[in-house]
């Protein structure tokens, strides 16, 4: 069923193409040269046959065509970070979450200036600027009309003080005084739309009175999807604010104020009361615009659960639509497609629907538009789709604006599809389509681009080799990609699989500049990466310095008092074996021997071919001392092959005689014994 669905919608999208190249050659045909209307020469008889071309000898060009013109050669870094932070080694963000922090830390302190301003305008008196512009200006509680009239409703809404506004007109109809029609649909659109709080009040931590009106909140949102622990909460719609008192206080109200109302009333949450007020307007014959349409079918899964019946009330509005007459925009589409995302196979087949009537209106389609005809088709719980493809085909080369609040999520889903798909060549074709033009501004926050960069990177580790793998990674880090743990492990089996051991010792350093080198796991997979296979003279040497800081990185956090430690590090078996394996290849006997006693005292077993590779140094090096500390760790943590080492030790060392291994035998054998005792 899935493989005849999507051959449909990639016919329709080629349909859809075709005749747009169609009316793109009526429009040249009709139109003038390089798109300008054509000026003809004026003529003194109305029947002339030939007339003239007159090619224009001077273009109007925009007034930033020149800065965009020089914004072009200025190509990305690669090696700095992105150009809005400071140049500073403590302002450079190493994480995905500072870059989140340092991207609104400027803001943040102009939010925190406006804050004292507002909250002391007193001191604040003083304009200097020329000419004045009042939105800087302190915002003051006092207004220059007291009484009770229009004008001082209009100057409390153009200072968007909603409260004192909704306050102030309530006092002219207490007193028996009239507001204009206009007014009162201009305040009833700002409550609507701000919530009936104040601008600036509407993401902001709930009061303890506030706290115990709210209802309780939905698991999902009014977007039909799970929040994010770092997405602002938005407040819900609360029945009985200003918003309502005032709806309620008219009369007749108009369809302008219906349509204010769904709409806030989408926006914050409360759909089903949209719904309903959308009823009462329909029973009034009163009709709708296409905008508040729009939101009603944005917020269709938040009113019905089953998918067949998400989609008949769709069809239901749209149908009004068309009775109604009125034309279905953009946001139309991608509402409506929004909402078959989450409709299982009835949105797949319902889908074809839409395309069709998209084409048939000659609507082109915005990046949210191909993001949900991507998910739709494309869902994580089934095999990958081939549409992707066809969707590439249409956008490349392309260059879009921001025409959906939707449009962020395409590039992220698409790359997520490359995955799935493990094809590394359209994930260049879609990464390429991303550094056209200022595509890249639709790329969506930081927490959007790490995810887009992430499997980007995560995509080539896995289908490329490891020049190329390492190109896009010096490319991509630390500019605009920040990675994590498991991405950098994928780097480490790429650098392995292609015998890349060298890279270690630079990627331990943008390790170190990332603060990843606390990560337990990530320390071990680098000892692991580092002591699977032995490797030659000169690159053992070259292990060394990465080898030397972690062992001083642990050794610092159990030195260090308990408040101060700041890492998550700990001696486990693996660490101290690779340690000791990496020392002994080094030529760092010494150092290697000071690992033994690490294994006694953090309770840690050693590995048996870390163990006889130990013993055999010692035996190369004839270590008489350090052969029976060696010995000594490997019967205190009991190791299987015990025997066979003082076997070996004895026929390779002719200074170790038979007393000397009974010895060692026994005194680790009573210092067991005293420590079952202890235990018990």
């Amino acid at each position: 069923m899935a493989a005849p669905i999507q051959r449909c919608a990639c016919r329709i999208i080629l349909r859809s193409r075709l005749s747009r190249v169609q009316s793109d050659a009526r429009t040249l045909s009709t139109s003038g040269i390089a798109g300008n209307k054509p000026e003809t020469a004026p003529t003194e008889e109305k029947g002339s046959e030939d007339v003239p071309l007159v090619i224009p000898r001077k273009k109007k060009w925009d007034k930033l065509a020149v800065l965009r013109a020089l914004s072009t050669t200025v190509k990305r870094d690669p090696t700095s970070v992105d150009y809005n932070f400071f140049d500073d080694p403590y302002l450079i963000p190493r994480t995905t979450m500072q870059y989140k922090w340092f991207s609104l830390a400027k803001e943040s302190g102009q939010k925190a200036a406006e804050f004292f301003i507002n909250k002391n305008p007193q001191f604040f008196q003083q304009d200097f600027a020329e000419p004045s512009i009042e939105a800087f200006l302190p915002k003051t509680t006092s207004f220059l009309i007291e009484e009770p009239c229009e004008e001082a409703l209009q100057e409390r809404m153009s200072r968007k003080a909603l409260k004192a506004a909704t306050e102030m007109y309530f006092q002219i109809l207490d007193g028996g005084g009239t507001v204009s029609q206009d007014t009162t649909d201009d305040l009833l659109d700002l409550l609507c739309f701000h919530g009936s709080r104040d601008p600036g009040q509407e993401t902001n931590s709930l009061s303890p009175e506030e706290q115990e009106e709210e209802p309780p909140r939905r698991k999902g949102n009014a977007k039909g999807r799970m929040r994010r622990a770092n997405e602002p909460v938005v407040r819900q719609w609360r029945e009985g604010d200003d918003a309502d008192r005032l709806f309620n206080s008219l009369a007749e109200p108009s369809a302008r104020n219906y349509c204010s109302l769904i709409k806030g009333l989408v926006k914050y949450e409360a759909a089903d009361q949209a719904f309903r007020t959308y009823n009462d307007m329909q029973q009034k014959g009163l009709r709708a615009d296409v905008s508040t349409y729009n939101a009603l079918i944005y917020s269709v899964n938040i009113v019905r659960e089953r998918y067949e019946e998400r989609w008949d009330l769709i069809q239901q509005l749209l149908n009004q639509m068309r009775l109604e007459k009125i034309r279905p925009n953009l946001q139309t589409f991608n509402s409506t497609l929004r909402s078959l995302r989450y409709c299982g196979m009835t949105g797949r087949k319902s889908c074809l629907d839409v395309l069709r009537e998209m084409v048939h209106l000659g609507i082109e389609p915005s990046m949210a538009s191909y993001s949900h005809i991507l998910s739709i088709f494309n869902p994580s719980n089934s095999p990958p789709s081939q549409i992707l493809y066809q969707i590439m085909d249409e956008m490349e080369g392309k260059e879009f604006t921001i025409q959906d609040q939707d449009d962020g999520r395409f590039f992220v889903d698409a790359m997520h599809a490359c995955l799935r798909l493990n094809d590394v060549e359209l994930a260049y074709r879609l990464h390429k389509l991303q550094e056209t033009g200022e595509n890249w501004k639709l790329l969506g926050d930081s927490y959007a681009q790490s995810v887009y960069y992430g499997k980007f990177l995560n995509l080539i580790c896995q289908m490329e080799g490891g020049e190329e793998m390492w190109k896009w990674y010096k490319n991509l880090v630390p500019s605009v990609y920040y990675p994590n743990v498991p991405a950098i492990l994928n780097i480490l089996r790429s650098l392995e699989v292609n015998n890349m051991h060298h890279k270690v010792t630079d990627l331990w350093e943008d390790i170190r500049s990332l603060q990843h080198f606390n990560k337990q796991e990530l320390v071990e997979g680098i000892l692991e990466f580092m002591a699977r296979e032995k490797q030659t003279p000169e690159m053992q040497l070259l292990f060394m310095p990465v080898v030397q800081n972690i062992k001083d990185n642990i050794e610092f956090y159990y030195k260090a008092p308990a408040p101060a430690r700041r890492a998550t590090l700990s001696w486990s078996s693996a660490s101290l074996s690779n340690l000791l394996i990496l020392f002994l290849r080094a030529g760092e006997l010494k150092k290697a021997s000071e690992m033994l006693p690490l294994f006694k005292e953090h309770t840690k077993t050693p590995r048996a071919e870390a163990m006889e590779e130990y013993l055999a140094v010692c035996v190369e090096a004839k270590d008489k001392d350090k052969a029976k500390a060696g010995l000594s760790v490997a019967v205190h943590c009991g190791l299987p092959k015990i025997v066979e080492y003082a076997e070996n030790l004895k026929s390779a060392m002719t200074e170790m005689g038979q007393s000397e291994i009974d010895v060692i035998l026994k005194e680790e054998l009573i210092v067991g014994a005293e420590e079952m005792k202890t235990t018990q």
